[in-house]
């Protein structure tokens, strides 16, 4: 480990001892780490092979109390304190999680294996049309999942879970029901979801309101920062001995401003957005001699989002019509091996519409097909091996149509090398296409203040990654240790242009010509190297007639580097962190505090971010349990009021994180 301190400057060496010296002396897990979620299922997996003690790749699971405690009002938020996850937050209502220094079109979002079928990959003010609070659960997969869900798993996949279509038959009807109120940003959420069954059919409804105001930093009001969004969820299934075939609509819709900048709160920006999607799911159990199940997957969606200038003008409309599917067959014991071979298919057609449209209307289909072997060599030693076959064809309007092949293989070992003691290897090869906007891209776009220029002639992306993890399961001390290098050939990134180098990025008008108020930024390639750690602990230091009290700490380094040596823009700084959590019969509590570095590692023409700490109170308690309940929270965020930047973010200058805040919240279950 020590040769992993020097390979950094002087200037990083702090930071690696720090945390190594937390991992070696400490010698326990992260409470949150996948490690300590024995006999959990990851349903992003295929079926028969979702058993989380033997899967390579780290995987994170939040559920139950989690989910409450780091209740968000996007999925990027939500996730953001997890080891190698943080957020490019754009707005309140528009944040997506950042894995390992990779975003956008790289990060898959699921919901229920299907994916979020919005448009939040194309540009950072996209808001993810999933809202984390009905999830049951949500699995972080950090690394290539590109061999089950293609090319946009590259960096990292992200699935949550809910019941919107049930897989058995509740006993008795049931609802529940969630409220809060942030003193920040005045929001308050409201959602309910509802559940019952007759027969073999089962019913499902959830929906949600939140409405948030301007919400304040350390250094006041953040203006055009308020947010509104509804969603309402319908599902129904039948369920026999055979299986299950089930069914879900939902509607979402939202309204979120875009943060100004300070010097022109002249213009008010804001952005609309509605979509409907369908979902039909099917699983046959036992279907045939040597096929254990068949399952299909299918969703569909029709989705606009219009970005405002101000009340009465209209910029760009965005319109996208997805229709995405998946089928997978476990067969049976074939020699050792037991797996999964499946295909996966997809149609989209994307446009963005009006006088600051900045890419043409794009048709994009794939087909995929792949497969996942798996089988134990010897007691406690686990192996898998899959490979994948992807083609993709985009069509613009306004150009020649590009198609690509991609090939992607991974290998990985799980192996309980001691009781309790695990070490984890995956290796693989994954390929990732250029997408629409990154080949097409020619125009201003209003929202992010920028002129996009893309490049037709880009090449596949080619990632060839190392992922090695070592933790500790069970017992009073845990821990977990990752480290990876994820080599990308030909990697895609926005990099700004200095034309007249002057130093500084040029501003144009909106024909891209003259000097004016937009960004001007390019899409580039060039062979980068993503490498860095996460290290995580937990030691219970009291379990008593008093109640239980553990300590948490937990580390994370990216650093990604082009060929040439310069650095690639937007990677988040290094963090370390540390909690206690106490927990006495229905009462929990913790105190969480989480420094950010200083990041000066920048990319050409990127302003540097200065380090801040947060801390952060929470507190639930739960009145009575049982099939009926009433639970009450209570979490104090940002308590020193830091003028805290992220680095990730496209507007880190306009909007600061938010400033000290204090929510309250009840759920019930009847």
């Amino acid at each position: 480990m020590s040769k992993i301190i020097v390979i950094e400057g002087s200037k990083m060496k702090l930071l690696y001892t720090v945390a190594i010296t937390l991992f070696t002396a400490s010698q326990v897990a992260y409470s949150e780490e996948p490690t300590t979620l024995e006999g959990y299922t990851i349903t992003a997996r295929p079926i028969g092979l979702q058993s989380i003690e033997h899967i390579a790749q780290p995987i994170t699971v939040l559920r139950n109390e989690d989910l409450i405690e780091r209740q968000s009002s996007t999925i990027g938020e939500t996730l953001s304190n997890i080891p190698g996850v943080t957020t490019n937050r754009f707005s309140p209502l528009a944040s997506r999680p950042v894995i390992r220094g990779l975003s956008g079109s790289r990060v898959q979002i699921l919901e229920n294996g299907v994916g979020s079928m919005d448009v939040s990959t194309i540009s950072v003010d996209h808001a993810v049309t999933i809202d984390p609070i009905h999830a049951d659960q949500i699995e972080i997969f950090r690394g290539p999942s590109t061999l089950l869900y293609g090319s946009e798993a590259s960096g990292g996949l992200v699935n949550v879970v809910s019941n919107r279509i049930p897989e058995y038959v509740p006993e008795s009807f049931n609802a529940r029901a969630f409220s809060s109120f942030n003193s920040n940003s005045l929001e308050k959420l409201l959602s309910l979801q509802a559940e019952g069954g007759y027969g073999k059919m089962a019913f499902h409804l959830d929906g949600t309101n939140r409405d948030a105001k301007n919400y304040s930093s350390s250094n006041g009001q953040v203006f055009n920062s308020y947010y509104d969004s509804k969603n309402i969820n319908l599902g129904t299934s039948f369920i026999d001995d055979w299986g299950f075939i089930g069914i879900s609509y939902g509607r979402f819709d939202s309204t979120h401003g875009v943060p100004l900048n300070p010097d022109d709160p002249s213009e008010l920006p804001f952005i609309e957005s509605e979509q409907d999607r369908t979902t039909l799911t099917g699983q046959i159990n036992n279907p045939f001699n040597g096929i254990k199940a068949i399952n299909l997957q299918l969703g569909y969606n029709d989705y606009q989002h219009i970005e405002f200038e101000d009340a009465l003008s209209p910029g760009t409309v965005f319109n996208n019509e997805q229709l995405d599917g998946r089928l997978e067959i476990q067969h049976g014991q074939i020699g050792p091996f037991n797996g999964v071979i499946g295909t996966q298919f997809g149609y989209r057609d994307v446009s963005a519409v009006g006088d600051e449209a900045f890419m043409p209307k794009t048709n994009t289909e794939t087909f995929a097909v792949f497969i996942l072997e798996d089988t134990d060599i010897i007691d406690g030693l686990h192996f898998e091996i899959g490979g994948r076959f992807e083609h993709q064809e985009s069509d613009p309007d306004n150009a020649a149509a590009v198609s690509n092949d991609m090939y992607s293989i991974s290998s990985g070992i799980h192996w309980h090398f001691i009781e309790d003691t695990a070490l984890g290897l995956n290796i693989s090869r994954s390929q990732r296409a250029p997408a629409a906007e990154e080949l097409f891209a020619n125009g201003p776009h209003v929202a992010t203040g920028t002129f996009e220029l893309g490049q037709s002639g880009m090449d596949i992306e080619t990632a060839n990654s190392i992922d090695l993890s070592l933790t500790q399961e069970k017992g009073i001390v845990q821990w977990s240790l990752n480290l990876f290098v994820n080599y990308i050939e030909d990697f895609i990134f926005l990099q700004g242009l200095d034309r007249n180098n002057d130093g500084a990025v040029d501003l144009v008008d909106e024909t891209g010509t003259a000097a004016g108020e937009f960004t001007l930024v390019q899409f580039q390639q060039d062979d980068t190297v993503f490498y860095g750690f996460e290290v995580a602990s937990t030691i219970n230091l009291y379990s008593g007639n008093k109640g239980k009290v553990d300590f948490n700490l937990f580390g994370d380094y990216v650093r990604a580097e082009r060929e040439n040596g310069e650095n690639i823009a937007r990677i988040s700084p290094p963090r370390i962190g540390s909690s206690i959590d106490y927990e006495y019969n229905k009462f929990r509590a913790g105190i969480d505090l989480t420094n950010y570095f200083a990041q000066n590692d920048n990319g050409a023409l990127e302003t540097d971010t200065d380090g801040y700490t947060v801390l952060d109170l929470n507190a639930n308690y739960d009145v009575f349990e049982g099939e009926r309940s009433l639970g009450l929270f209570a979490k104090a965020t940002n308590l020193l009021d830091e003028d805290g930047r992220l680095h990730t973010s496209f507007i880190k200058n306009r909007a600061p994180i938010m400033g000290r805040a204090f929510m309250v919240g009840v759920q019930a279950a009847f």
